[in-house]
């Protein structure tokens, strides 16, 4: 049976905000987008979180956090959503790529030492399908290299790494608020973090450079120039902000996330019991210490049932950086950032016997296991054919 995605705690909430006439978040701590910042980061356990218009937003504003010049270079992991890597371009930074752990696709500290550079100051780890990177290993050589460390959990919400939650061993972290996604506002993001400084630099980024800053934290006061007055744009940046109505419904998504993760635990079970020795079909594998939650259940399967994985620098937008030697905002590529095929080897390899099911909350157990025999079966046949 299927489950419905929005239901009455969502309109309880929407009611909330239609009622009090007024949409957009305000400046203050009474707004729905305050209620859910507060309630996220309770639930994550940070003290800063910062509601935002897409997870596209989060990742921007989350690299914006972290204080880098035009031209700093940002480590992402060779397969990702290619939200992931526009974002560094955006802000004047440059993505280099790091090679991944062909088991998971996520992000391996080997990669991301191979990958650092001169310029090299960040280090972005995205969660991938649900499944918690190598965060101890990643964390070391981040440590040893002077990097900071950007915990990408759009697609793992209360994944675990040694007990504890993706999105709490970063400096900072970003979320995603899509449609498809754990909990969802229809778009939305969200950036948190233990770093006053952070937080700062996040809100300026995406409130146009104004300080409107929660959680007590003293904003400073424009000066008037030249005898008028000014607004206080302390900063370059964009309108990211979150509305009222997308916070609604992400808050009363996040009150129901327990009840969507036992759902997809079940709905793996599913997947598991019917792929379970399938001939050519490789179970996901957790890494040791981890607790996934799997927005997709990645598995390995023969060529011919291989599905789509995104190599960002085989995309055509980088393969024009490549050929123009600079990225669409102006910066320049050193002569060792490359964009070419062979530059993540593991992540190329594993792309072309790489595929997923999607164990959404609200599909039907039924569904699920159908969609899991058919893959089966074509599996058998292929093997057959052999």
């Amino acid at each position: 049976m299927t489950i419905k995605c929005f239901g009455e705690k969502e309109l309880a909430y929407l009611r909330q905000v239609v009622d009090s006439q007024s949409l957009w978040r305000g400046t203050g701590d009474g707004s729905m987008a305050a209620r859910f910042e507060d309630a996220f980061a309770a639930h994550l356990g940070r003290r800063y979180v910062l509601g935002l218009s897409s997870g596209t937003s989060a990742n921007e504003a989350a690299y914006a956090a972290l204080g880098l010049e035009a031209g700093d270079e940002i480590i992402c992991p060779g397969v990702a959503p290619i939200f992931v890597s526009f974002p560094v371009v955006s802000i004047g930074c440059v993505p280099v790529f790091a090679d991944v752990d062909p088991r998971t696709l996520t992000v391996s500290p080997e990669g991301v030492e191979a990958a650092v550079t001169p310029r090299a100051k960040a280090v972005v780890v995205v969660h991938l399908n649900g499944q918690p990177a190598d965060m101890d290993g990643i964390l070391a050589v981040a440590r040893d290299r002077g990097l900071k460390v950007v915990e990408d959990c759009a697609q793992c919400f209360d994944g675990l790494h040694k007990g504890r939650k993706t999105g709490t061993m970063g400096d900072v972290a970003c979320f995603s608020l899509q449609q498809a996604k754990h909990i969802t506002s229809g778009e939305g993001g969200m950036v948190a973090t233990d770093d006053p400084e952070m937080y700062r630099r996040a809100v300026l980024y995406s409130n146009c450079g104004m300080p409107w800053y929660r959680y007590g934290l003293e904003a400073p006061k424009p000066e008037p120039l030249a005898g008028l007055p000014t607004r206080g744009h302390f900063a370059w940046g964009h309108n990211l902000r979150m509305g009222d109505l997308a916070a609604a419904a992400a808050l009363a998504q996040l009150e129901r996330l327990d009840e969507f993760n036992a759902r997809r635990r079940r709905l793996v079970e599913i997947i598991e019991e019917v792929l379970d020795g399938a001939p050519g079909i490789g179970l996901a594998c957790r890494l040791p210490e981890t607790v996934p939650n799997y927005w997709k259940y990645p598995l390995r399967v023969p060529e011919a049932l291989s599905t789509l994985v995104e190599i960002n620098y085989l995309e055509a937008a980088f393969q024009q950086m490549q050929a123009a030697r600079r990225t669409p905002v102006g910066a320049a590529l050193p002569d060792y950032v490359q964009y070419k095929p062979g530059l993540c080897p593991n992540a190329e390899v594993a792309a072309k016997q790489w595929g997923d099911i999607w164990p959404h909350h609200r599909k039907d157990p039924d569904d699920i296991r159908t969609e899991a025999l058919a893959l089966r079966r074509r599996a058998e046949e292929l093997a057959g054919e052999k």
